[in-house]
């Protein structure tokens, strides 16, 4: 008896040292640089001057709170997150990996590697891409198309259709994410449902809303709490190809953060901006995870 319970002593010790290094990771480059967020949140730094500055409150996020432009920044966050990650990459998401899945198996493999291309795209390079692909001036490869139906070109990037181009590029970055987890998580379904459904009649419409979606309510929890986090901290795919413009059309949240540190150089202001983000991404995912856990 003692010899057995010496084991289970030594077997959990291993099991802690081996989460040690986990740990230690998770507090130098995750909860260390939220505590320094934090921390000079509330004081007046300047990228001119970082070694001296004082603390002066919630005057940061007072000024914050009440400036225009970055509520409007939190309102085209919210657009972008809504229709980029939940109407886009999620919706679409579960579509794409129900069609394949009823789909031959050479003909599934085609296109789930397509979209994972997609996916693995670094956003530079993917930005640059759909930028060139957008362009007006000169044509990008839609205008060239366009042009060459006799159709005037379209600035995709202008003040009404730039936040709906970053939206789409972003959609067509991050699909492949969903695709694998809803591809997972249809797999996972036992076959026997979905031949019982067929033998009562029911078509793929039905058998779509009825049997899949319901029985992936774990895997889009796990999506929407992924896909959110990865929208809310989008910055570079939207820098290369509007940079924010035109007219702050696209100006979300992490690039006012960018110009508040860069521009303005004022890193209390640009701290504060990273504290809400964070705020608002924790508050997102209890959120999701209460809905998991009322499953």
């Amino acid at each position: 008896m003692l010899n057995t319970r010496k084991i289970k002593f030594n077997m959990q010790n291993i099991i802690y040292l081996i989460f040690v290094p986990t740990f230690v990771y998770l507090g130098i480059f995750f909860l260390y640089p939220i505590y320094i967020s934090i921390k000079y949140s509330f004081t007046n730094i300047s990228l001119t001057d970082i070694l001296n500055y004082t603390y002066i409150g919630f005057s940061n996020y007072h000024s914050l709170l009440t400036s225009g432009s970055f509520i409007g920044s939190i309102y085209t966050t919210i657009i972008f997150l809504v229709l980029s990650a939940i109407i886009g990459q999620m919706f679409l998401g579960i579509v794409v990996a129900y069609l394949l899945s009823v789909t031959q198996k050479y003909f599934r493999l085609i296109i789930t590697s397509i979209i994972l291309v997609a996916w693995a795209t670094p956003q530079v390079t993917a930005g640059i891409m759909w930028y060139s692909t957008l362009s007006y001036i000169p044509s990008g490869t839609v205008n060239v198309f366009l042009n060459y139906f006799g159709i005037h070109s379209i600035n995709f990037l202008s003040l009404h259709l730039a936040l709906i181009s970053i939206i789409i590029a972003n959609v067509w970055l991050g699909l492949g994410f969903s695709v694998l987890i809803f591809s997972s998580g249809i797999s996972g379904i036992s076959p026997s449902i979905i031949k019982a459904s067929r033998i009562d009649g029911a078509n793929p419409f039905t058998r779509f809303f009825k049997i899949i979606l319901p029985l992936l309510k774990k895997s889009i929890i796990t999506d929407l709490l992924l896909i959110t986090l990865f929208t809310l901290g989008a910055f570079t795919l939207v820098f290369v190809m509007t940079g924010g413009g035109p007219v702050n059309a696209t100006d979300i949240m992490t690039i006012y953060q960018y110009r508040a540190g860069f521009s303005l150089f004022s890193l209390g202001i640009a701290n504060a901006v990273g504290v809400i983000i964070i705020v608002l991404a924790i508050s997102i995912s209890i959120l999701y995870l209460i809905s998991l856990k009322g499953d």
